[in-house]
C-alpha cells in the first residue's frame, strides 16, 4: 500500500473530524509546516499535534494527515523532517507512556475492531455490563462501572477505530523511515529511529536497519535511540541485532550503555546477571532526565522500570540476588522504600501474597527476599511496605510468620 497522499486542497477536510470539530485548518497548517520561517513551522506543528492526539485520543481526521507528513519525511529538501516523525510517532501511539505500559498488539485491535463494526448499540451495552461484572475485585469492578457512568459505548467503539486507523496511516510508512535513517541530520535519524520502535509487525525491514545503524551511528543519543528502539520493534531479535546492542555495552556515553541494556533486556528471553545488575543500576542511576533522548521526555529510569517489568519469570531469581547485593550495600541515607518495592516486586510479580498461604509455600525465590528484607536494617517504611503485599506488617511478626 502506498503512502502518497492526494493533495491537501483535493481533500474534503469538513467531512473527518479532529479534537475539536470539522478538520477544515488542516490545509493551511500542512502549508504552514513548509513555511521558510521556523517559528511558523514549529507552531503548525504543535496546533496539528493538539487537534490529532488531544489528550492521547486520536480522531478521524489523524489518519487522515498521517500520509501528508510521511511525504515530509520523504523528501531530503523539506525543513524539520524531524519534527514531521515526531507529530507521526504522536500519532500512531498517542499517550507513548500508556502504550508502553500496556504494550498493545497491534493485529489483536484491528481483529476487535472489526468484531465490534456491526454491533448494534444494544451488543454493545451488553458487552460493556458484561466487562464491567468480569472485574477481578471491587476495586476494578466501581472503576469501571465509573467510567461507564461518563462514556459512550458507541463513541468508545469510534476511538477504538480511529486509533488503530491512526496507526495503520502511519505504518505504511515504514520504508520511508526506513530510508531517513541514512539522513545526513542527526535529527532526522534519531525521530526516525524512534519512530520505528512502534511497528513490530514489521520487524524484519526494521531490525535490518536499526542493526545497521546501531554499527555504524557516531552520534551516541542516536544510537542511543536505536538501541531502545530495537528492542520494542524487534521483539525476536536476531544474532547481528544482539551483537550490534551488545557493542555498544562498552561505550563511554552513560545513556548509550543504559540503552544498549534497555534493548537486549527487551529482547532476550533470559538476560544473564551481568545484564540484569546493569538494568537496575539504570533503574537507580539515571536520576535526571536525558536531553534529547525520546522515548518518556527522556525518562531512561521510567523505561528502566517498564522494561523491568516485562522480565520474564525465569529472570526472577538474578533479579532478587542483584537487589539483595544492593540492599547489603545500601546508604542507610538512600532511599530505603524504593529499593525494598523494587526487592519485593520482584519476589511478588504476581502481586500481594494470597491469604492462607503460609512462608513454608513461598517459593525459595521469594523466601531469600523476605530474609532479604529483614536482614537488611533499612527499614523505615516496612509497615506500609509490607501490608502492599499482604505479608505480616511488622518487622517482629514477619520475623515470627518466616520461622514458623
Amino acid at each position: 500500500m502506498s503512502h502518497r497522499s492526494v493533495p491537501a486542497e483535493d481533500f474534503d477536510w469538513s467531512s473527518v473530524d479532529h479534537a475539536y470539530g470539522p478538520a477544515v485548518e488542516i490545509p493551511a497548517l500542512l502549508r504552514s509546516v513548509r513555511s521558510d520561517s521556523q517559528e511558523v513551522r514549529q507552531d503548525a506543528y504543535g496546533d496539528l499535534v493538539d487537534l490529532l492526539v488531544h489528550q492521547g485520543s486520536r480522531f478521524e481526521a489523524s489518519a487522515a494527515v498521517a500520509p501528508h507528513l510521511i511525504d515530509i519525511v520523504a523528501d531530503p529538501a523539506a525543513p524539520d523532517r524531524f519534527a514531521a516523525c515526531q507529530v507521526l510517532a504522536a500519532i500512531a501511539v498517542g499517550d507513548e507512556s500508556s502504550w508502553l505500559s500496556d504494550r498493545p498488539d497491534p493485529s489483536d485491535l484491528r481483529a476487535d475492531v472489526q468484531r465490534r463494526a456491526r454491533f448494534s448499540r444494544e451488543e454493545l451495552e451488553a458487552e460493556h455490563r458484561a466487562w464491567v461484572a468480569a472485574a477481578p475485585n471491587e476495586e476494578e469492578r466501581s472503576a469501571r462501572e465509573r467510567r461507564a457512568e461518563w462514556g459512550d459505548v458507541e463513541a468508545d467503539r469510534d476511538e477504538q477505530r480511529w486509533t488503530i486507523e491512526a496507526y495503520d496511516a502511519v505504518r505504511v510508512g515504514v520504508p520511508v523511515y526506513v530510508a531517513a535513517l541514512q539522513a545526513s541530520e542527526a535529527a532526522v535519524r534519531l525521530y526516525a529511529a524512534h519512530l520505528l520502535a512502534w511497528f513490530p509487525e514489521d520487524e524484519g525491514l526494521v531490525g535490518r536497519a536499526l542493526t545497521d545503524l546501531i554499527r555504524r551511528e557516531a552520534d551516541p543519543v542516536v544510537a542511543a535511540t536505536a538501541c531502545v528502539a530495537a528492542g520494542l520493534g524487534c521483539p525476536n531479535g536476531g544474532a547481528a541485532l544482539v551483537d550490534a546492542l551488545s557493542s555498544r555495552r562498552g561505550s563511554v556515553n552513560r545513556a548509550e550503555r543504559w540503552s544498549a541494556v534497555l534493548g537486549l533486556s527487551s529482547i532476550l528471553r533470559h538476560p544473564d546477571r551481568s545484564l540484569v545488575s546493569d538494568l537496575y543500576a539504570c533503574l537507580f542511576g539515571a536520576t535526571e532526565p536525558v536531553p534529547y533522548w525520546p522515548f518518556l521526555e527522556g525518562d531512561m529510569a521510567g523505561m528502566a522500570a517498564l522494561t523491568i517489568a516485562e522480565l520474564a519469570p525465569e529472570a526472577a531469581g538474578d533479579r532478587i540476588d542483584v537487589l539483595a547485593e544492593r540492599v547489603a550495600s545500601a546508604d542507610h541515607t538512600a532511599d530505603a522504600f524504593t529499593l525494598l518495592t523494587a526487592l519485593l516486586d520482584a519476589a511478588f510479580p504476581a502481586g500481594p501474597r494470597p491469604d492462607g498461604v503460609g512462608f513454608a509455600d513461598l517459593t525459595p525465590t521469594q523466601q531469600r527476599a523476605l530474609w532479604t528484607v529483614l536482614s537488611s536494617g533499612i527499614l523505615p517504611a516496612l509497615p506500609r511496605l509490607l501490608s502492599r503485599y499482604n505479608l505480616p506488617d511488622s518487622e517482629q511478626q514477619l520475623r515470627t510468620w518466616c520461622r514458623a
